[in-house]
């Protein structure tokens, strides 16, 4: 007997297709690759007007800045002018008020409206030597200068 069933199955074979070139797809090309693209340069095109409205809004901020910065100065400065204007105005009327009253002439009617008269004789007193005295304390006694200028 032979190592053979005796009986031998029936393979049935598929019909044999015909083949199909082979198809290979190459990405980047085409309807997706263009729109791939278009979308980047809206991007760019998005980040360019955002970087640009950034810039003229920072320029915005610091001109606003300097023109408040501007008037706060502005402000200031003529506040110091009506302050000088206001201190030479008095300095003017303070002089005229000095010059009234160092008229010797006033100060004679002032006086003797006080009861105050002239003086008949009138004596100096030479303070170029040291006529300080003082006490055993050390305190200044003005009996002792007194004296020590009377004897000198």
């Amino acid at each position: 007997m032979s190592a053979a069933p005796a009986y031998a199955p029936l393979v049935e074979r598929a019909p044999e297709r015909s083949r199909r070139p082979e198809v290979s797809v190459v990405r980047g090309q085409g309807a997706d690759a263009r729109a791939r693209q278009s979308a980047s340069s809206v991007v760019t095109v998005a980040r360019a007007i955002a970087c640009v409205v950034v810039v003229l809004a920072l320029l915005g901020f610091v001109r606003v800045t300097l023109s408040s910065a501007t008037v706060a100065t502005a402000l200031e400065s003529q506040q110091i002018s009506s302050q000088i204007d206001t201190a030479r105005s008095e300095g003017s009327s303070l002089e005229v008020q000095q010059s009234s009253l160092a008229n010797p002439t006033r100060i004679r009617i002032v006086a003797s409206s006080l009861g105050m008269a002239a003086p008949a004789a009138t004596a100096t007193i030479d303070l170029s030597g040291d006529v300080v005295v003082t006490d055993g304390a050390g305190n200044l006694s003005l009996s002792g200068s007194a004296a020590v200028l009377a004897q000198g």
